[in-house]
């Protein structure tokens, strides 16, 4: 029986008692059990509503994951107007929140979640108000938020709002009047009196931020300048540029006085005066326009209330309602809210008056075609808040035609002779420089190229160990190109390409850009393309770019040139071509049953859904078809006969419909793509895919939400890649699956398992991912997995033991961030190929086994947020580390283990508050290190061996408040303090 219906059972017990027994002072009996009654029905209520709001509210108290702000204020005093603003401002930056809407209920100590919910919080906002003090749960915060600072775990803005800091700090006035009722009411003993007051003391001392020094007691300027101070300390992530910039400083410096900002070693500081700005970056293709916006975008967007990006907006405003989506994107960005819809243009041009007229915007449109777009997208310009900014990247000059607001133009032009030497050698080469024998011809070439960088990459990535020869006879190629033309360049480079070369350049140009090359590799194979050899021979003439996450990737202007190649295959009649891929084409075509043979590949792309009815008529005349992406389209008719060359069929959203007529040819098919749709376990399709899907390699059933356990698979079925992530109702995967003997690659992300199945057939698996399931342990039987080499299971938050693993000999990732696991097995030490280990935010985590050691391979390490406070000695044998991350550990001093680790190019050892450098700490020997993080440390001084590293490009010091002085370092390393 729980404590309320003991308490309910004893209060009526005193009503009957003091009835039956005749008791004379039954009266004042009775009136104390109303008043118990009473109490508990409102606990009751209260509990019930907040259990109705806990799956939608994120404020509710039950913790879910890391916070990146917690805010503490007393509720009568602040709920409904300042902290409820300043939530509001930091959420709309983005900003995870946590707030707590419940006082503390007399008598109880603060709850486990809350205390978990600010451990967990990168910062803490304590608004310090006149009856702050008069609550036990803002104390109680209080003083776990500076056990946290002390733990270096935390920083504090605190906030004083109404209030003097030396009534805070001594507890006089009025607030120290609520604190001293507040103990008198609650009885509380003097130990936690004197932590109380302690915490209070520390607040003050800290420095914070007064109401009454900001702009007269206005809200506004004190929240505005708290979220950019939020803001600049989580360093929220930019724009990706390339991890190798040459000759780009003086072209951001040029543009930042465009922009009217106050630009000092490297740092934005502020935007100067009252008023918008538009600047326009012009160029001609592969001039570096995109790169240098970016670098100048990710410099500035700390100083600005709301910031958007829209890429390629020239292409993406030509597709299907590509203007609404993209307007939609913008103001979606600028609120940092979800997508935002709008009926109608004046509709949508209203909301942004109205909304940002007051705001601080940066906007950066990339790729804009002409003013009418740029207006079709953003609006009046002149809508938007005093001292925005905006950017916006054009191949016309004239793109600003007609804006309203201050405008600048900056022109990219061809890159500097010893920029484009030294970018030139790099894909030429592999280094910086050029050798005396090599020299002319390079000089030669660079010249040819019109020093375009894009040219430039192209065309020294094709040399890249050619002989002389072929270098002199690319040399007079290039001399008969027209001058400033890179689209020659790129013919010349596209034409040096075998026939299976080409295909897959085309078909990743105009179809796959973002996909990942594991899959398309199946399409090109039974092709007869030979990928593996296309991929690389791609790679090497850099037109094409293979992310970390096996994503395609390719150039805009490599991208235009593979589309333009198809276009001109038959200029004026779009079913005729190989390709496919615009969706007015595409989907005129099959309306007009206009296919012809020469069709390999077909897509169509619905902004939002669609009513559009094929036929099945429509594809008959497409016998050639290898790839067709339906994207939610809905087929009437029988396609059991049809498309009998189709090897990938991509048909997310699948209609339900459809789904119930699941007739199609699938002798042939590589690939079946099904994600979003409503296919469950007994879904007829499967029998069909059972029956004739022989062939059948990859399967993806992401975010199939009516699936409850995993289809049934027959034997043999050849299946490699099987995609169930997302399937968030999926609980079990049924014992069919062993039956999938070729299987390579096994998602189940975010699933509701709870166990591990039996993996022991699946003797080629290679990846395998189980990251935010409810899978407690993980053990494999003896002698199976020894081909997998990826093994990730972050955010897996019961996972508390793993067993030995000395048998994945081939593991080369394992990420395990955070689990509860306390400990590791000693034979972590076996996993002689592994190259990235993350255990980051395993909080439980204290130690690392010595076997360690032996992982010779191991060229990425994060124990970042875990208990660890010392490597063991035999880290001194990782000779291939190259990052070493450790964030908010409790190391104490450098790590004497790691300074000889030659390859080691970066080490974050930031917020580790314990951390001391010895004065005779040497690391000469980090010959390889670029980047030395150690913001919010103790650290009072550096040795003078970090003079001696060579290659350090960037040092973070943020907030070091003990460090007294810096050595001198060579002008080009950047100091962030």
């Amino acid at each position: 029986m729980n404590s309320a219906s003991r308490l309910w059972k004893l209060a009526l017990l005193f009503i009957a008692l003091s009835s039956a027994l005749q008791i004379p002072s039954r009266a004042p009996l009775a009136l104390i059990a109303v008043a118990l009654i009473v109490d508990l029905a409102k606990k009751r209520r209260r509990n019930a509503e907040s259990s109705e709001s806990l799956s939608s509210s994120p404020n509710s108290i039950t913790f879910s994951g890391s916070y990146e702000v917690f805010l503490s204020f007393r509720g009568p005093d602040t709920r409904k107007g300042f902290a409820d603003c300043l939530y509001t401002s930091l959420t709309e930056k983005g900003i995870c929140v946590f707030r707590d809407n419940e006082e503390l209920p007399v008598g109880e100590k603060i709850k486990p979640s809350l205390i978990e919910a600010i451990k967990r919080s990168e910062i803490a906002i304590p608004i310090i108000s006149e009856n702050y003090a008069s609550s036990k749960s803002c104390l109680m915060e209080l003083q776990q938020m500076l056990a946290c600072r002390e733990n270096n775990e935390q920083m504090i803005i605190p906030i004083f709002y109404d209030v003097d800091i030396s009534d805070v700090e001594h507890l006089t006035g009025s607030f120290g009047e609520s604190f001293y009722e507040l103990v008198k009411n609650e009885r509380v003993g003097k130990e936690r009196i004197d932590a109380w007051k302690k915490a209070l003391r520390h607040i003050g001392d800290l420095k914070g931020l007064e109401l009454s020094e900001m702009n007269d007691g206005h809200h506004g300027k004190l929240i505005q300048l708290v979220v950019s101070k939020v803001w600049l300390q989580l360093k929220k992530p930019g724009l990706l540029v390339t991890d190798y910039l040459v000759g780009i400083d003086h072209h951001v410096e040029k543009i930042m006085r465009k922009l009217d900002v106050d630009f000092r070693d490297g740092q934005a500081v502020e935007t100067i005066g009252d008023e918008g700005c538009v600047v326009g970056i012009c160029g001609i293709p592969g001039i570096g326009k995109t790169t240098v916006a970016k670098v100048v975008y990710n410099r500035l967007y700390h100083l600005f209330d709301g910031c958007a990006y829209l890429e390629n907006v020239r292409e993406r405003h030509a597709q299907v309602e590509g203007r609404k989506t993209l307007r939609s994107n913008l103001v979606s960005q600028l609120r940092n809210r979800g997508s935002q819809e709008f009926s109608t243009s004046d509709e949508a041009m209203h909301f942004v008056k109205n909304r940002f007229s007051n705001t601080k915007v940066l906007i950066f449109l990339d790729d804009v075609h002409d003013s009418e777009q740029l207006t079709q997208i953003a609006g009046d310009l002149t809508n938007y808040g005093p001292r925005s900014r905006i950017i916006v990247t054009s191949r016309n000059q004239d793109v600003l035609m007609g804006v309203k607001v201050r405008i600048q133009k900056y022109e990219v032009e061809a890159m500097e002779k010893g920029h484009a030497l030294e970018l030139f050698c790099k894909h030429a080469f592999g280094k910086d420089f050029v050798g005396e024998v090599d020299h002319g011809l390079s000089s030669a070439i660079i010249s040819a190229t019109s020093r375009l960088p894009l040219a430039l990459e192209a065309v020294g990535s094709c040399l890249f160990f050619q002989s002389k020869e072929v270098w002199e006879e690319t040399l007079k190629k290039f001399k008969g190109a027209p001058h400033k033309r890179v689209e020659e360049v790129l013919k010349m480079c596209y034409e040096d390409l075998d026939e299976n070369h080409k295909e897959i350049f085309l078909d990743i140009a105009c179809f796959f850009i973002g996909q990942d090359k594991r899959i398309a590799i199946y399409m090109w194979e039974d092709s007869g393309f030979f990928p593996q050899e296309a991929i690389n021979a791609l790679l090497v003439r850099s037109l094409v770019k293979v992310g970390e996450n096996n994503e395609l990737w390719m150039h805009e202007q490599l991208r235009d040139f593979g589309r333009d190649i198809v276009r001109k295959e038959n200029p004026r009649e779009p079913c005729k071509r190989s390709r496919l891929w615009n969706h007015k084409e595409a989907l005129a075509t099959l309306k007009e049953i206009k296919g012809t043979h020469n069709v390999q590949a077909l897509g169509l792309m619905f902004d939002h859904g669609t009513d559009a009815r094929l036929t099945c008529e429509a594809f008959y005349p497409l016998q050639s078809l290898r790839f067709l992406k339906l994207d939610c389209a809905y087929i009437e008719g029988n396609l059991q006969n049809v498309l009998s060359n189709l090897k990938w069929l991509d048909w997310q959203i699948c209609p339900e419909k459809t789904l119930e007529f699941p007739y199609f040819s699938v002798e042939n098919l590589i690939i079946l793509d099904l994600s979003w749709s409503r296919v469950n376990h007994g879904w007829r399709g499967w029998e069909l895919i059972e029956e004739k899907a022989k062939k059948l390699k990859v399967l993806n059933l992401r975010g199939c939400l009516e699936l409850l356990e995993s289809p049934k698979f027959p034997a043999p079925i050849k299946l490699e890649r099987l995609t169930l992530e997302c399937c968030s109702k999926l609980y079990l995967i049924g014992p069919s699956v062993s039956n999938l003997s070729n299987l390579v690659s096994l998602n189940m992300k975010f699933c509701n398992v709870d166990q591990l199945p039996d993996l022991g057939f699946a003797k080629a698996l290679k990846e395998l991912l189980i990251d935010g399931t409810f899978i407690d342990t993980i053990r494999f039987r003896e002698g199976s997995m020894e081909q997998l080499e990826t093994l990730s299971a972050r955010k897996c938050e019961k996972l508390e033991q793993i067993y030995e693993i000395d048998h994945l000999r081939s593991l080369s990732d394992l990420a395990l961030d955070g689990a509860t696991i306390k400990t590791l097995p000693v034979s972590l030490g076996s996993l002689e190929k592994l190259q990235r280990l993350s255990l980051r935010n395993c909080q439980k985590l204290t130690e690392i086994p010595r076997s360690i050691g032996k992982l010779k391979q191991l060229q990425f390490m994060d124990l970042s947020n875990t208990g660890v406070d010392e490597l063991p000695h035999s880290v001194k044998d990782l000779e291939d580390l190259k990052v070493l991350k450790m964030e908010r550990t409790y190391i104490g001093k450098f790590p004497e283990a790691i300074q000889n680790l030659r390859n080691l190019e970066e080490i974050n050892f930031s917020r580790c508050r314990r951390l001391e450098i010895q004065v005779d700490c040497d690391l000469a020997r980090l010959s390889s290190l670029r980047v030395l993080k150690l913001s919010y440390t103790e650290i009072s001084h550096l040795p003078e061996s970090i003079r001696c590293l060579s290659s350090l490009q960037m040092l973070e010091l943020h907030n070091c408040k003990k460090l007294q002085a810096l050595p001198e370092f060579c002008h080009s390393v950047i100091i962030l303090q």
